[in-house]
């Protein structure tokens, strides 16, 4: 792989090509890959992204007509794999659909979209899960899919099977190879709040999710001790584990107050060995259960700050990641959240505005928004990836090989975004001998930051970034494949409604003007 040296901000994008910043004391690698466009629509939304190991299948919610088909935006036409499988121009539909109904925009269903044949299903080609017709976007909503694409988990409250007469919202499982829907959850009550957000292992085994409904009335459900009853009262949010194969749940946490936003977020690795998860709750002497808790700072206390937990399910062991103090610039529900985590829990990935608390001597400004970081679970170190004056940096997602970090952002880094619209980062995780003047730790330093404050960016931190800003959604869903090189997202950039479109950090596209 060639590199090219030129003068900040100078750049140049190709194929396989990686162009090196200068500027000041601080270098830095970033490559422009060249996003493109997975669903091509003319009305209603494609959000809630999610991808397989491969990023070669993706799931998504969807009120759009994926019947229809539109031609293909100005920005050229795509063909993904040189085969004529993608938009050639005026072609409808686009991708074409194997089993769409006529679209009806009151409700948000699920679709599948995979890049090569499978069976019937031919090459870039979209196939519908659901065929909902009322119930608005949130219909069906947050999917998650397996990393061999053989399963697909989502909160719906709709009837699928007849068992949801009430129209709460409840967890569901489909098995992609038969399209057979199966009702993981059977609750009472709750509204949309009484099951929420699915995510799901590997052989679509076990499924965690966060709940405000009393398992002692639903049955089947233990404590991880496997003796000790589940039950929740007051109905707050806790968190949930499912085996698919036993057919039991297991009620992690157990405490009581904050309503729906004790517990949110949770996340399992696809080995199914840690859940990571926000809470607001404190668990120094309430866990009972069989489970113990450890600070990665001391102590399992929480004065109400939104902070990480992370769960090893195996050892039944909780851990503090955070373990922040409530006061300005870090002191409500959602001072650190939207955590993900690697692979056997190797490492976690969460936003946060608590940086001042955080990294007191390496982030900048300290301006309290919210920046990215990550958790080393065996060193118990917490480093920061993004350091900027202002806006945000959110929704972060790694790769479960934990090499890859992925965040929607409004921030400059590289020179790459001087209007402050949303932009799509990907960054390359790691840490290097201690240098004199540096962190060991890889990170992007905002453009204001470097040229007032003189922040020094690792020389050797790499990023890919996309060829356009702007157009991202208020849902704020990114799907990442194994090894991070492929990253979905949504965005109406340039294409009208919300769209699916797919990056992969190795290769950018001729057809379009801005790869040279």
């Amino acid at each position: 792989m060639s590199s090219i040296l030129r003068p900040f901000p100078l750049l140049f994008t190709g194929v396989g090509v990686l162009s090196l910043i200068v500027t000041g004391s601080a270098l830095g690698y970033v490559k422009i890959a060249t996003a493109k466009l997975v669903t091509n629509t003319k009305n209603g939304s494609n959000e809630m992204v999610a991808l397989d190991k491969k990023g070669q299948v993706a799931v998504f919610v969807s009120n759009s007509d994926h019947l229809a088909g539109v031609a293909p935006p100005a920005t050229g036409a795509f063909d993904y794999d040189g085969a004529g499988n993608g938009f050639a121009s005026g072609a409808a539909p686009s991708p074409s659909c194997t089993n769409c109904l006529p679209v009806d925009e009151n409700a948000g269903n699920l679709y599948l979209w995979r890049l090569k044949k499978k069976g019937d299903q031919p090459a870039n080609s979209i196939r519908q899960l659901t065929s909902s017709a009322t119930g608005g976007f949130d219909a069906n909503s947050h999917p998650d899919m397996d990393s061999k694409a053989q399963w697909v988990a989502w909160t719906s409250d709709q009837d699928h099977l007849g068992s949801n007469n009430d129209g709460n919202s409840e967890i569901f499982l489909v098995e992609l190879d038969t399209d057979t829907i199966m009702q993981v959850t059977h609750t009472m009550g709750g509204g949309d709040k009484a099951n929420r957000t699915a995510t799901i292992s590997d052989k679509g085994r076990f499924i965690a999710f966060d709940s405000t409904r009393d398992y002692a009335e639903a049955g089947n459900c233990k404590r991880p001790d496997g003796t000790t009853a589940c039950s929740n009262p007051d109905h707050n949010s806790e968190v949930m584990f499912y085996d698919r194969e036993a057919g039991t749940f297991t009620q992690v946490t157990d405490t009581s107050g904050d309503g729906n936003d004790a517990h949110e977020y949770p996340r399992i690795s696809i080995d199914a060995s840690h859940i990571v998860f926000k809470s607001t709750r404190s668990f120094a002497g309430v866990l009972g259960g069989g489970v113990t808790c450890v600070g990665s700072t001391g102590g399992c206390a929480n004065d109400s700050n939104g902070e990480i937990m992370l769960y090893e399910i195996g050892e039944r062991i909780l851990t503090q990641v955070t373990d922040t103090i409530n006061q300005a610039g870090c002191n409500d529900k959602t001072s650190n959240e939207r955590p993900e985590v690697s692979k056997k829990g190797k490492y976690v990935v969460f936003q946060s505005e608590c940086e001042e608390q955080l990294n007191a001597a390496g982030c900048g400004r300290c301006n309290g928004n919210d920046e990215v970081f990550y958790f080393e679970t065996k060193k118990g170190e917490i480093s920061q990836v993004t350091i900027s004056d202002a806006g945000w940096n959110r929704v972060p997602r790694i790769a479960p090989t934990g090499s890859y970090i992925a965040w929607d952002t409004n921030r400059s880094y590289f020179g790459l975004n001087a209007s402050h619209n949303e932009k799509l980062f990907i960054m390359k995780r790691g840490s290097t001998k201690p240098r004199a003047g540096l962190t060991a730790k890889m990170q992007v330093v905002e453009d204001e930051e470097l040229a007032d404050l003189n922040v020094v960016q690792h020389p050797r931190s790499q990023a890919t970034t996309i060829q356009f800003d702007g157009g991202f959604p208020g849902s704020e869903r990114i799907g990442i494949s194994g090894n991070g090189r492929h990253v979905a997202f949504e965005s109406s950039k340039n294409v009208g409604n919300q769209e699916i479109w797919l990056v992969d950090r190795n290769r950018c596209d001729h057809a379009y003007p801005d790869c040279l």
